[in-house]
């Protein structure tokens, strides 16, 4: 076992741009990339190896032969990853959507349901998102809204900038809009409600599919977060993440279970048991909770998920 790193899975998107590689000096396939799925289980996008003596093979590959030693024993009966980690390019508006709780989404959908959280890596000026609905629109004033083409009279927009950190849990609302650029890590679930996509055309030249019936079983209209988000730190029942910096050396201990980095900028190295593996910025890396304990060198900033 070692630090794992995996080739990352590129997703075109109408919306898609090319930022990851200003940010991360990526060579992309393509001009409209709007997300890089950087550690999955996912049949329409599964994780493989990228280093090591497991090079080639896939990360279900890896958790089938090493349940134990990847997850930890509290996560080794999973049967797969239980989290996504992507890159997020808002180069255009991205859909105005909801996604559903555990409850409705096993029930519906026969998968998790999807809570989510946002890093901002970077954020053009008077960059905002949709998060969330005004004060005081109820389900029957959205659904009039909704037959006459006003929905986005009805969305709460506010400022972002790099750095910030947002929490996005099931039944909100919400939108990345142009210029945002992320690191997402959510729940390992591909549902998504679309509620509302500007009239435009996917890259079948035809509408994107909405879901207004479905999300209108989802959307809490009672919820209305604060929009503070400067802490450094968001942890819920699913997973949690943190923003971290060094200058010289950190250990970081996996206390039997598995842990993610997610470098944000610099280089450096983690060393594991007497070796090392070189990290830089856009370097996303799985610890399996069996090292124990790991040590990051250099001048890095990372995101640290658990």
């Amino acid at each position: 076992m070692y630090p794992f790193k995996f080739q990352p899975v590129y997703k075109s998107l109408v919306w898609g741009g090319t930022r990851l590689q200003q940010l991360f000096a990526r060579e992309l396939p393509g001009a409209a990339i709007g997300e890089s799925w950087e550690i999955c289980t996912r049949e329409n996008g599964m994780s493989v190896v990228a280093n090591g003596g497991w090079a080639g093979k896939t990360l279900q590959e890896l958790l089938a032969a090493h349940p134990r030693e990847i997850l930890g024993e509290r996560n080794a009966a999973a049967g797969n990853f239980p989290l996504l980690v992507k890159f997020i390019d808002a180069n255009d508006n991205l859909s105005v959507q909801v996604h559903p709780s555990d409850e409705y989404a096993f029930r519906v959908e026969r998968e998790p349901g999807k809570t989510e959280a946002w890093y901002v890596l970077a954020a053009r000026e008077n960059a905002q998102i949709v998060y969330g609905l005004k004060a005081g629109i109820s389900r029957e004033r959205f659904i009039q809204a909704v037959a006459s083409s006003t929905v986005g009279d009805m969305l709460r927009t506010v400022p972002v900038k790099a750095g910030d950190m947002i929490f996005v849990p099931a039944g909100l609302v919400h939108a990345l809009l142009e210029g945002v650029v992320v690191c997402e890590v959510q729940q390992n679930s591909d549902t998504t409600y679309r509620v509302y996509d500007y009239d435009r055309p996917g890259t079948d030249g035809k509408p994107r599919e909405l879901h207004v019936n479905k999300a209108l079983d989802v959307i809490d209209f009672d919820l209305q977060p604060e929009a503070d988000f400067s802490n450094n730190r968001i942890a819920c029942e699913y997973f949690s993440m943190e923003t971290c910096r060094i200058a010289g050396e950190q250990q970081e201990n996996t206390n039997n279970h598995y842990l993610i980095f997610s470098f944000t900028s610099g280089k450096g190295n983690i060393l594991y048991q007497g070796f090392s593996e070189a990290v830089k910025a856009g370097d996303t890396i799985l610890i399996p909770a069996c090292l124990d304990t790991v040590t990051l060198q250099g001048d890095l900033q990372y995101i640290k998920i658990r």
